[in-house]
């Protein structure tokens, strides 16, 4: 979105990252290469372009009661759960943002740009967390209008990568916390492996997950769940991290139904920058 915005001249009043973690940076939080595409790709471009950078960390804009959103869940024994209505996302990104958007902007009638890529028109109707439910709206509060700038421009996956490249930029991974249940088992293999500390935290997390009102054990990537014929759940799928990252990952392959590629660009996570991407970048 930013690299197109300044390639069709609309000028942008802000970049906004919101980070998950604290700032002594003891919690699990975004996966590093996120930090590193921030800070030597997206603040730099900025800076060349004359556009606002907003890093909103922990200290200016807490997770509610906590230093981080991992403190926050570890404080209540819970865990992530890949549900449309995510708590995560509102503790973490929806309310702070909203906060700092009214802090900079009182008042005023704010266009908000959202990633959802071409290809996701159900999710941007539908996800609770772009902003669609409104906390009421007290006096002096930014009004937010939501606009999805990948979707108009047909913008997929594997085409936001071309943006990139023929920008002579470095490719980013998709962005995520390292906890994120969305992961999948290759993300879940490399964090054991690159950040094992991280990933003891992690499952130390999971343990911690209180037993459901009907005492089943859920976990981070199981949460499927048997019902009886009365449509009550009678048992959760629930390997443990450690159980579920064994084995080989095979990754599906499926086609690109905007761009039409035999095979959509993935979304990986974890490892800096593509491996093709180029060092010099672009001024």
């Amino acid at each position: 979105m930013l690299l197109e915005a300044v390639r069709r001249c609309i000028r942008l009043d802000a970049v906004v990252f919101i980070d998950v973690g604290d700032s002594a940076g003891e919690d699990p939080a975004e996966w590093p290469g996120t930090y590193r595409h921030l800070r030597e790709v997206v603040q730099p471009f900025c800076a060349r372009h004359g556009i606002r950078f907003e890093w909103l960390d922990s200290q200016r804009y807490p997770v509610r009661d906590a230093r981080s959103l991992f403190a926050w869940l570890w404080a209540r024994r819970q865990i992530p759960v890949a549900m449309p209505g995510r708590i995560c996302t509102v503790v973490a990104k929806v309310e702070r943002f909203e906060r700092w958007l009214t802090d900079a902007f009182p008042g005023d009638v704010v266009e908000v740009w959202i990633g959802f890529e071409a290809g996701e028109e159900a999710r941007a109707a539908k996800d609770p967390n772009a902003g669609k439910k409104r906390r009421k709206r007290r006096a002096g509060d930014a009004v937010r209008v939501n606009r999805f700038p990948l979707i108009e421009w047909s913008l997929c996956r594997c085409r936001c990568l071309e943006v990139a490249r023929r920008a002579s930029l470095p490719l980013p991974h998709g962005s995520a916390c390292s906890f994120c249940p969305f992961s999948s088992k290759a993300d879940w293999q490399r964090l054991s492996r690159e950040q094992p500390a991280t990933f003891r935290k992690v499952v130390a997390l999971e343990a911690r997950k209180q037993l459901t009102t009907a005492g089943l054990r859920l976990s981070i990537m199981g949460f499927r769940a048997t019902r009886d014929a009365s449509g009550a759940v009678i048992r959760y799928k629930a390997p443990t991290l450690p159980e579920f990252i064994r084995g080989d990952y095979r990754p599906r392959v499926e086609p690109c139904r905007v761009c039409g590629a035999a095979e959509r660009a993935r979304k990986t996570v974890g490892c800096g920058f593509a491996d093709d991407a180029p060092t010099l970048l672009a001024s």
